[in-house]
């Protein structure tokens, strides 16, 4: 592929990527001018509420910035947001998993306290550790509330069947602690 075509993949795919963004934003502006207008302000939210709720704007964000695309964006933007890759990342034989919530192909099983461990520390679903590919963001200072907004926003997404070839990860070594 020449480095135009790839060029022009790259910018696709982050077109798509931008859209499920505002696409997320909007939707979040709705649900917040629609909901709770019950004219009873009696029931306002808690000044002192310790945290508030995921927040799936907030995670089309973080998936943006944090480049989650990358890997898991197919190359055909016809074949969904976010839905997976069926070419290796460079150098492995590990793949960018569908993260859609399809139940076959995606994510539909995971709740999102799995997700969030999945981005924070690269734990799977089944309690093992995930290809040494996917970053472990709490090591960059990503932490709960971020990780749980991407995982509102990838609960969000359609339902996208697109099949991945499983991964191979090299085992691995544990992590040297400072």
């Amino acid at each position: 592929m020449t480095c135009a075509l790839r060029r022009w993949a790259a910018l696709r795919r982050s077109l798509v990527l931008l859209r499920s963004v505002l696409s997320a934003v909007a939707l979040s502006a709705v649900a917040v001018t629609l909901g709770g207008c019950t004219g009873d302000d009696s029931a306002a939210p808690d000044a002192g509420a310790a945290e508030a709720a995921p927040s799936a704007a907030s995670g089309a964000s973080a998936v943006a910035a944090r480049g989650c695309d990358r890997c898991h964006q197919p190359s055909d933007p016809r074949e969904g947001v976010l839905a997976g890759q069926t070419t290796a990342l460079p150098g492995s034989h590990a793949y960018g998993s569908n993260l859609t919530p399809d139940p076959d192909t995606g994510m539909d099983a995971w709740e999102a306290g799995t997700i969030a461990q999945a981005v924070l520390v690269g734990q799977g679903s089944d309690g093992g550790p995930l290809c040494p590919q996917m970053p472990r963001y709490a090591e960059a200072g990503m932490e709960q509330p971020e990780a749980l907004d991407i995982a509102a926003y990838l609960q969000s997404l359609a339902p996208v069947r697109h099949p991945i070839p499983p991964s191979v990860c090299p085992a691995l070594r544990p992590r040297a602690r400072d």
